[in-house]
């Protein structure tokens, strides 16, 4: 039994080799024959690309062509044409329409929901969207309202039904921001010249508003969840944005700048009022935008310390206002106004004068207080710009300080202006005239002087000059004795890359003669 075991192991695995040779030949075979065609393959392949002329045409056949198709167009009753087949979804449009007309209006707005979710592909979708809304609003519901409208401007621009969405949007507007109507000048808070950053009381103060806007609404269907007037807000802007052309457009972007205006956002009202102007120059509100765009853009200024130019804004639309409506009936006030900002400008003028007289220039303190005297005669700043020149001394109250020249601002090694104290430079100035060398005299060269990138000449060895200067003036002085005239400067034997500074008068007498004692130490 082991020996028959034996023999069928052996005889298996005597066929196993060859078999498994054959495997790994394949394996090796298979990378070469990639991409290789067999002949059958290679003629099915090129079958198409044999040149033949079935299907060319000639001018013959290609009319025969047509006129066969212009036959068939006319046998045909067409009831298959695209142009007059009903659209998809036509049927369950037609069915939520008749629902609607009877006023269901709840389960009208859900049939066109189901058909508008149905059929996104198709045409009826702008159609089922409309009506969708309409449903809602007819309802009340003016929320879901303006969000179906929303969509269906976004979807749908150029929508055949956007004039009943115009005024739709405009009514849910007015209706959110409760009713509002173009604001009036004495409905807004007013400014105070005193403090600009503390605003004055409106004269007519609008009534308040409602809840603030991070309280949810889960209980008016009319309203949306959170922030009301904003959304009314955007309700407004969604008209004069897809239909800016149309009549409702200058009318909601006049009632949004005076929503700002009257809560005190007076940069987004005057940029509101600044669109009206120039988008809608033939609007009727053109004038209300002049007049309440110039006071809520003067509302805007903060005071001397920050920037003005929102002031000098300001005064341009108050005088173009004046000359478009001569006639109208806030004329004194925007006189008395600009009145009021030309001693704004003068205080702005003023503030210049003590910024420069902290920093101790004079000069510039002076320019500035004619600048007050000359364009602001008559306001009170003109007035302590005169008693300023005053104090300032007569050079400056005459101008002749102002009319001197000026010298240059010294420079550092790299360009830059060195800062110069007047009263530091006349002390520095005094100091050094009394050991000023004399005219003939050179001044001992800085050595920052000079150009720093000059190649500068080859130094020599100072003990090598000291020694030779020391001859010539042994020399000298023997000569100097001879005549009788020595230079108290040479006598020092002072070395040549450093001349002597002059002493005070006198300072040759204090000197006293050194003995040289028997001790061998010196002895004053």
């Amino acid at each position: 039994m082991t020996m028959q075991h034996t023999s069928q192991y052996e005889r298996s695995r005597s066929q196993r080799g060859p078999m498994a040779l054959c495997v790994v030949a394949v394996w090796c075979l298979l990378p070469l024959l990639a991409g290789c065609v067999t002949p059958w393959e290679k003629s099915a392949l090129l079958k198409d690309n044999t040149p033949n002329i079935t299907k060319v045409q000639g001018p013959t056949e290609r009319r025969l062509r047509n006129l066969m198709w212009l036959r068939d167009r006319e046998n045909d009753d067409g009831s298959d044409s695209d142009s007059l087949k009903p659209l998809a979804g036509t049927d369950e449009y037609v069915a939520a329409t008749d629902i609607y007309k009877d006023e269901q209006f709840a389960e009208a707005q859900k049939a066109f929901k189901k058909v508008a979710k149905k059929y996104k592909k198709s045409d009826i979708r702008e159609d089922a969207l409309f009506m969708q809304a309409e449903a809602a609003y007819q309802q009340d519901h003016y929320a879901k309202a303006h969000d179906v409208y929303a969509i269906l401007l976004r979807e749908y621009p150029s929508t055949r039904h956007l004039d009943v969405v115009s005024e739709r949007l405009f009514k849910i507007g007015r209706v959110w921001l409760n009713f509002p109507e173009v604001a009036k000048l004495g409905e807004v808070q007013q400014v105070n010249y005193d403090d600009p950053k503390h605003k004055l009381p409106a004269e007519e103060p609008a009534a308040p508003s409602g809840k603030p806007m991070y309280i949810p609404n889960f209980t008016n269907k009319a309203e949306p969840l959170f922030d009301t007037p904003g959304n009314g807000v955007a309700a407004l802007q969604a008209i004069w944005m897809n239909d800016p052309t149309g009549p409702l457009a200058d009318d909601a972007m006049m009632l949004v700048a005076s929503h700002h205006a009257r809560k005190g956002n007076f940069v987004e009202s005057d940029r509101f009022f600044q669109m009206l102007r120039e988008t809608f120059p033939n609007s009727p509100h053109l004038q209300e935008a002049f007049l309440l765009g110039s006071h809520v853009k003067l509302m805007s200024y903060q005071g001397a310390e920050y920037e003005g130019k929102t002031l000098t804004e300001a005064e341009l639309l108050k005088e173009s206002t004046l000359r478009l409506y001569p006639n109208i009936e806030d004329k004194d006030r925007l006189k008395r106004e600009l009145a009021q900002i030309d001693e704004a400008k003068a205080e702005r003028e003023w503030g210049q004068v003590q910024f420069w007289l902290r920093k101790d220039k004079k000069r510039a303190a002076a320019v500035y207080c004619n600048q007050v005297i000359a364009r602001f005669p008559e306001s009170p700043f003109a007035e302590k710009a005169r008693r300023q020149l005053e104090e300032l001394g007569p050079q400056y109250a005459s101008g002749a300080a102002l009319l001197a020249p000026v010298d240059p601002p010294k420079t550092s090694l790299f360009g830059r202006a060195t800062p110069q104290n007047s009263s530091n430079s006349t002390k520095s100035a005094s100091a050094k005239q009394s050991y000023a060398p004399e005219a003939s005299a050179e001044e001992a060269p800085s050595r920052w002087s000079g150009n720093p990138f000059k190649r500068s000449p080859k130094m020599t060895d100072p003990f090598e000059e000291a020694s030779e200067d020391l001859e010539v003036r042994d020399e000298e002085t023997r000569g100097g004795e001879a005549s009788g005239k020595n230079d108290p400067a040479k006598k020092r034997g002072w070395l040549p890359w450093s001349p002597p500074r002059r002493l005070p008068a006198g300072s040759d007498d204090e000197a006293q003669e050194v003995e040289a004692p028997a001790s061998g130490k010196t002895k004053l």
